[in-house]
């Protein structure tokens, strides 16, 4: 019977792998997929559901890079089940996929941030270990979107990196990409991407004259805010920024590291928002008073500024990403390994009250910075006056 079994199976074509996640469009909630590409057709294939469940999309359907993105940040790898051991990984504003049941039966997943953890000893029953903690989440999309919710480990998934994309949806997306902007009316049209992501893809189709850079406000859909942070580590890539940001706020966002003196053991950096509806959210996570962000080598995070995308600085540091955006995409091959480079600390350990010394230190020290450039205009304004009089 064996032997029959395994010569069946050798004429079966192996089980699709379900290594995809994907956001429904139907309910918002996350599924396990996989991915058929056929041509300019991709089917997403839902695991234990019928071919008649299945979700197709065709490239010519597509008519803005917009929906493009939007379908994309639906996609990402399968997220991994907490262990009971694992716990300790869980604090609060970690993001995770979480299970929640309707009517007792039909479990569904959804983003949700730790909002709190009630820690209980764990006990230990044949040699495992079995966690008895309780989770409280605020739910983040899906029919409780804003709810708290109290969680036990089996319902929590941590979420996986963005940062490697299913093959046949990389290929669908290439394939979008290059139609669109193929067409001329998507290339005149730079006022229909409505953010400043969104508009450099459409560029990239054009030529690689820098002149006209300097556009008005309107290309970037008046929506786009900029933070600029201090005390970034000088080796801290891009692409690093982005991933943590993602990790734990479901955000997409863009981000640039500015060059440095050689003198300097700090630098500076920004991050780009192009959805004012999640402007306090992000707001919040970068500037919280219950939380610091730093880097693994112990280096604060400080929040300097919020600019508007109006704003004249702002749209120069947003070309400057322009102009370094073949760079920063090289970056992100160059630095594999992300997820440890950043992290969040909360008052109550050790490694809350370093952060927040060092942070009133570096606070300290570019306030004395600011009191020097003050006196050095000053300065500057009592040589130069004599020469303007005459």
């Amino acid at each position: 019977m064996l032997l029959t079994h395994l010569l069946s199976s050798a004429s079966v074509p192996p089980p699709p792998d379900y290594d995809v996640e994907f956001r429904s469009l139907s309910d918002d909630a996350w599924y396990s997929v996989c991915t058929v590409l056929d041509g300019e057709k991709l089917t997403l294939k839902y695991q234990n559901f019928s071919d008649d469940d299945d979700s197709i999309f065709e490239v010519k359907n597509f008519k803005t890079l917009e929906e493009l993105e939007r379908l994309k940040d639906r996609f990402r790898p399968i997220s991994a089940q907490l262990q009971d051991n694992e716990c300790h990984k869980v604090v609060g504003g970690v993001v995770v996929c979480a299970s929640h049941s309707f009517d007792g039966s039909d479990n569904r997943f959804y983003d949700a941030v730790i909002d709190d953890v009630v820690h209980m000893e764990h006990s230990f029953e044949q040699g495992g270990e079995m966690c008895s903690c309780t989770f409280i989440v605020s739910m983040q999309h899906g029919p409780v979107a804003g709810c708290l919710v109290n969680k036990t480990i089996e319902s929590l998934c941590l979420v996986q990196s963005y940062a490697c994309l299913d093959p046949n949806l990389q290929l669908f997306l290439k394939m979008v990409k290059e139609r669109l902007q193929n067409e001329p009316c998507v290339l005149e049209n730079k006022k229909s991407a409505a953010s400043f992501t969104k508009w450099l893809n459409q560029a990239k189709a054009k030529s690689n004259d820098h002149s006209d850079w300097s556009r008005d406000d309107n290309d970037l859909g008046g929506c786009s805010s900029v933070f600029l942070i201090d005390n970034l580590d000088k080796d801290l890539s891009p692409s690093t920024i982005v991933e943590f940001i993602h990790s734990r706020t479901s955000l997409s966002v863009q981000a640039c590291v500015f060059p440095s003196l050689s003198s300097e053991m700090y630098t500076q950096g920004a991050i780009v928002l192009n959805c004012r509806k999640n402007l306090e959210k992000l707001s919040k996570f970068l500037d919280c008073q219950n939380h610091i962000i730093m880097s693994k080598r112990g280096r604060p995070w400080v929040v300097t500024e919020n600019l508007s995308g109006y704003d004249s600085f702002a749209v120069s540091i947003q070309n400057l990403m322009h102009k370094y955006q073949a760079s920063f995409a090289q970056e992100n091959w160059q630095h594999k390994s992300t997820g440890h480079a950043l992290k969040v600390v909360c008052p109550g350990s050790e490694e809350y009250a370093t952060a927040k010394q060092l942070r009133d230190l570096f606070m300290e020290f570019t306030e004395h910075q600011r009191r020097l450039h003050r006196r050095l205009a000053m300065e500057e304004r009592k040589i130069l006056q004599p020469s303007q009089v005459a």
